[in-house]
């Protein structure tokens, strides 16, 4: 269930059972320490079981939530009754959804992110700018000219904003590469969904839960027993043309070494059973150590990062774009 992206992970905790299944006999690791997860049978006996554990959780659980959700639309009850009726049965769906996964949190945390969900909602600039448009296709020259030009400069304003937010996201980030104990593993759920910190042409990559399994049965078979604490962390994604683009962290305080580069480009050689397609790589830690200079004989399609280095790049790019908004929106 820990794979399942709208469960509650602190549901996790209070699950357990016993499920007798005699046929996976010969489908257990040698030590008898778990089954084997490529077992065909096994993911047959998980996705029959998966369901059922969810109606259970959903009978014992959801009274629970749903009082939660009353609590909670109670407080915001003004701010719901403003919405049009179709935004309020989205309203409703979505906060419900928000309490489900952040099950057994305070509501001090989940309000605040109900908050976001609503600011969107009561934003109805663009969609109005949309219908105006929509409407003068219908009508003369002069005034659908006037709607495309309100429109320009509806998509400036929303750019603008994003623009902002993102520039937050890096302040954030910049704190977390400067705290000495940051793991790789933090900074990698950081950036999972935000590869733009790369570059723009990585941000049409996208993990999803077929890449996060090949990795999974990767370092699974790779890194057991007394390695298995020294599994590396990588993330695998993949864009609209089929290019893999794999990456591995190493914590903010790590100075890179040439082994950790060579160690990289032999992890793309190891995924080569998986596909054909070309595999972009990129090491990324906290700055490079002396036995890496800046012009090592690299292999093809690979990139050394340091994380302060591609802060600041993305910074200056977000600034700039900012200013230039600043002169169209003047203009």
């Amino acid at each position: 269930m820990d794979n399942e992206e709208d469960f509650p992970p602190k549901l996790l905790e209070k699950i357990y059972g016993e499920v007798e299944v005699d046929g996976l006999f010969d489908h257990v690791t040698a030590d008898w320490g778990a089954l084997v997860e490529n077992s065909e049978l096994y993911q047959e006996l998980s996705e029959y079981i998966r369901p059922i554990i969810k109606e259970k959780v959903k009978e014992e659980y959801g009274r629970e939530m749903n009082l939660s959700q009353a609590r909670l639309k109670k407080r915001i009850n003004e701010r719901l009754s403003q919405l049009p009726e179709y935004k309020r049965q989205y309203a409703d769906k979505a906060i419900k959804s928000i309490i489900g996964r952040y099950y057994g949190e305070p509501e001090t945390k989940v309000e605040p992110i109900v908050g976001v969900l609503l600011d969107a909602l009561e934003r109805t600039d663009y969609r109005a700018v949309l219908d105006y448009i929509n409407e003068a296709k219908h009508s003369d020259i002069a005034r659908l000219a006037e709607a495309l030009s309100e429109f320009g400069l509806a998509e400036i304003a929303i750019v603008g904003e994003q623009a902002k937010g993102r520039l937050e996201f890096l302040d954030r980030l910049e704190e977390l590469c400067r705290n000495a104990d940051t793991e790789e593993s933090v900074v990698h759920s950081a950036l999972e969904n935000s590869l733009w910190v790369f570059g723009v042409k990585y941000s049409v990559f996208s993990s999803n839960k077929t890449l996060q399994r090949q990795v999974d049965e990767y370092l699974g078979k790779k890194f057991t027993g007394k390695r298995s604490k020294k599994r590396p962390d990588l993330l695998l994604s993949v864009n609209y043309a089929n290019e893999y683009l794999l990456i591995e962290f190493k914590r903010p305080s790590h100075s890179l070494k040439y082994k950790d580069y060579q160690q990289a480009t032999a992890y793309r050689n190891d995924f080569v059973p998986y596909t054909d397609a070309e595999m972009k790589i990129i090491l990324v830690g906290g700055k490079r150590g002396q036995d890496l200079p800046p012009h090592y004989n690299k292999e093809p399609n690979s990139e050394v990062l340091i994380f302060d280095e591609i802060i600041s790049s993305a910074r200056n790019q977000l600034n700039w774009l900012l200013t230039e908004l600043g002169g169209e929106l003047h203009a």
